[in-house]
């Protein structure tokens, strides 16, 4: 089969937040999981062995997850194309942006790039 790859390209802000955009080690997606649409709509698991692992500084741990929300520009190509992956077991490198929540800080998905 042809090495796939998909390169989604979500909002980039100006040069300060290019300052925080943050790549975790790529992985294969463990878990998808939806909720509200503006709740941390479309949630990314990664299938790390390490219990530590993260996708964006001090984001959560144990899965370490990130996310997409429906109001987010190009949000339902990226969740198209993430979905695609976790069916075909592709390797998944992130690039995500750290956000202060009212549970904490977590990580959301700004671009991504898809392989074998």
């Amino acid at each position: 089969m042809k090495k796939i790859l998909f390169m989604i390209i979500g909002s980039i802000y100006m040069s300060q937040a290019l300052a925080s955009i943050e790549s975790p080690m790529p992985f294969k997606i463990k878990e998808i999981f939806l909720s509200a649409p503006t709740n941390f709509h479309f949630r990314v698991m990664a299938d790390y062995v390490d219990p530590n692992a993260w996708h964006c500084h001090n984001g959560p741990k144990n899965p370490a997850w990130s996310y997409i929300n429906e109001s987010d520009p190009g949000a339902k190509g990226m969740m198209s194309a993430l979905l695609t992956a976790y069916a075909a077991n592709k390797t998944v490198t992130l690039f995500t942006e750290g956000v202060d929540s009212s549970i904490g800080r977590v990580c959301r998905i700004v671009e991504f790039s898809i392989s074998d």
